[in-house]
């Protein structure tokens, strides 16, 4: 179990792991036959489309460029003696699936507190429901983990001592992916719960990230998302 830990978290697993969700987003997308229409993408997905589309890429291109990406870091993310083991990846959606179903049960306590479930564009079908829950859970955690952490760490620790830093980092992550969900055309009306809810589950997959990486992490966002969505 050690070496599944290890490996698990690395990002070399970690970019792997990233494949099937991109492959399944973009091809549920497809199928449901709104490829370009970006209201109903992923909002982390839409900002990272609109850089590329300033620099010239189409709606298409836009998908090639992010497959070649990680289809690139897989040689340079894997260190020498690591092995690539088919059935941890298997063991990363169970484990994922454990902390994905503890978070839904935690949330099925907020319709006490008089929160409504999650704000979608009209008539989004089923095909499309997944394909946002899948895209939660790469495109998010790319952006507020693996990006914005990291960035904000390294601002931090220019002022901060490294405690410090890492807990301002790890906050101000939370804050920045609870607030997202209320920005742009199909953004939620702001609530205090929803809110605090999201700033605690930001916290939670931050942590879960620091201690197991992103694979594990990214699964549990988007099969977390598959039963709020779904149920």
């Amino acid at each position: 179990m050690a070496r599944y830990g290890a490996c698990s978290r690395s990002a070399y697993y970690g970019v792997i792991a990233a494949l099937p969700l991109l492959v399944a987003y973009e091809a549920l997308l497809f199928w449901t036959g709104i490829p370009a229409v970006f209201q109903v993408r992923n909002a982390a997905d839409v900002w990272l489309r609109t850089l590329l589309e300033s620099l010239g890429a189409g709606p298409a291109q836009a998908t090639a460029v992010t497959l070649l990406l990680l289809l690139l870091a897989i040689p340079l993310t894997r260190p020498a003696d690591m092995p690539l083991v088919p059935r941890y990846f298997a063991w990363v959606t169970l484990e994922a699936g454990g902390y994905s179903a503890a978070l839904f049960a935690a949330s099925l306590l907020l319709p006490l507190a008089g929160l409504t479930p999650a704000a979608l564009p009209p008539g989004t079908g089923t095909g499309e429901r997944i394909a946002l829950a899948l895209g939660a859970g790469l495109f998010e955690e790319l952006a507020f983990r693996v990006i914005l952490v990291t960035v904000l760490l390294w601002l931090a620790r220019l002022v901060f001592r490294p405690r410090w830093a890492a807990a301002l980092a790890v906050l101000g992550a939370a804050l920045l992916f609870s607030l997202a969900h209320y920005v742009g055309s199909y953004g939620e009306p702001f609530l205090l719960y929803s809110f605090a809810f999201r700033w605690a589950a930001g916290l939670v997959f931050t942590l879960l990230y620091a201690a197991r990486g992103f694979a594990v992490t990214a699964y549990t966002h988007a099969l977390y998302d598959l039963w709020t969505l779904l149920v």
